[in-house]
């Protein structure tokens, strides 16, 4: 298992000699210039280890404990002069886990960093299986960490549970959830899952979703080596009634004669709506269900508080990623704060469109609550929950006092 570790060192030397002692050691080190880079990589993988420097001029009580809350199961190691070792010390109660001391001493560094990523990784080993914790919610006992989808709420990591269970399926599983929901995501989590970390799924719209297609992608793949795909069909609701009727019969085919040693895997997604043009057909449900028993239900955003910071720090990373030319590298506290606090009807999709107009419109290094009042507005004006109106006001008003 790689170790991954985030560096954040604005000194050149004392930078690379912690990269090549990690790196010697197996890990693979993601190095930052500023701590707003540190968040953006906590938000988008989880890294064992985490190694900040002193900074006189920063409040690191409060570093330490933003860190611990981007990524509770992180491993937090101090790089301080002797001289601030009695600063030092009051920062292990609020979450710090070992400090070095300079001028550094080749071997305990190196002591240091084996035990933190040593006490990671015994923390981190698999179990024997799924448990059920004191609230009644099933945990993974480490089994898995999530790679693709932030579970961090409670309701998110038994949807991650139900996911992981469902790999016994010799089929596949249906995704159940409201429009918007990641799907995708889950489906290359499903993916990671069986052994494969990047999690490609290759995904079937309605439009090119035929047997003759499918029966050939699976026949390919079963002649090649290594993890069998996964095929995501995020849209079983635009299935004809021809469609689905083919691709029951070839499931219930697929059932009777699975390979065991390259089994077939798929996923469907289906909306929760009972109307409109997302509904899916009941005899449709039914007939995949009967074929695929492991259904799984993502759990909306509004239901899941704890994730959204961590999902805008992912998203913001993505999409500044993607697009050098987009200067957003963070966030101001307040913009924080409301995209946290909103409901989200539109769930994971909305939130993206969201924060890609906001990174296409920011013409400095830092989203402020200005850059989400066009969204803000355009909410309010139809809105009819008193507590959207008067998120919109409060938004105005940061606006106005940002742009004094």
């Amino acid at each position: 298992m790689t170790n991954h570790v985030v560096l954040c060192m604005p000194e050149v030397k004392l930078r690379g000699v912690f990269s090549l002692l990690l790196t010697d050691s197996g890990a693979s080190v993601a190095s930052c210039p500023d701590f707003d880079e540190v968040l953006r990589v906590l938000g988008s993988r989880f890294c064992q280890l985490c190694v900040l420097t002193y900074e006189p001029a920063l409040d690191m009580g409060e570093v330490i404990e933003t860190v611990r809350h981007a990524s509770p199961d992180t491993e937090i190691l101090l790089v301080a002069n002797r001289e601030d070792a009695d600063a030092v010390l009051p920062l292990f109660r609020r979450g710090l886990s070992d400090a070095i001391l300079q001028p550094i001493n080749p071997k305990r560094a190196v002591s240091a960093l084996q035990s933190l990523l040593e006490r990671r990784n015994t923390r981190s080993a698999p179990n024997t299986g799924v448990s059920e914790s004191s609230d009644g919610v099933s945990s993974l006992d480490e089994v898995y960490r999530p790679v693709h989808l932030v579970a961090r709420s409670l309701s998110m990591r038994a949807a991650v549970n139900a996911l992981w269970a469902a790999r016994a399926d010799p089929i596949g599983v249906i995704l159940r959830g409201e429009p918007g929901t990641e799907f995708e995501m889950a489906a290359r989590e499903f993916q990671a899952m069986n052994g494969d970390p990047t999690g490609y799924v290759v995904v079937l719209s309605h439009y090119d979703l035929n047997v003759e297609s499918l029966a050939t992608q699976v026949s390919l793949d079963r002649l090649n080596d290594g993890v069998p795909k996964t095929y995501f069909v995020p849209d079983i609701e635009k299935l004809s009634k021809v469609q689905a009727k083919e691709l029951i019969d070839f499931l219930r085919r697929s059932r009777r004669e699975r390979e065991r040693a390259k089994p077939m895997r798929m996923i469907f997604a289906a909306s929760l709506s009972d109307f409109g043009p997302n509904h899916v057909e009941p005899e449709i449900l039914e007939a995949l269900q009967f074929l695929m028993p492991a259904v799984v239900t993502l759990p909306p955003l509004r239901e899941r508080r704890e994730d959204v910071e961590l999902l805008v720090r992912r998203v913001l990373m993505d999409l500044t990623a993607m697009f050098p030319a987009y200067r957003a590298r963070s966030l101001h506290p307040a913009a924080l704060q409301w995209l946290c606090s909103r409901a989200w009807p539109g769930n994971y999709d909305e939130l993206v469109a969201a924060m890609r107009t906001a990174v296409m419109g920011c013409t400095n290094r830092e989203l402020t609550a200005a850059h989400f009042g066009k969204l803000t507005e355009e909410r309010s004006a139809r809105a009819v929950d008193p507590d959207e109106v008067a998120a919109a006001r409060v938004l105005a008003a940061v606006a106005r006092a940002t742009a004094e």
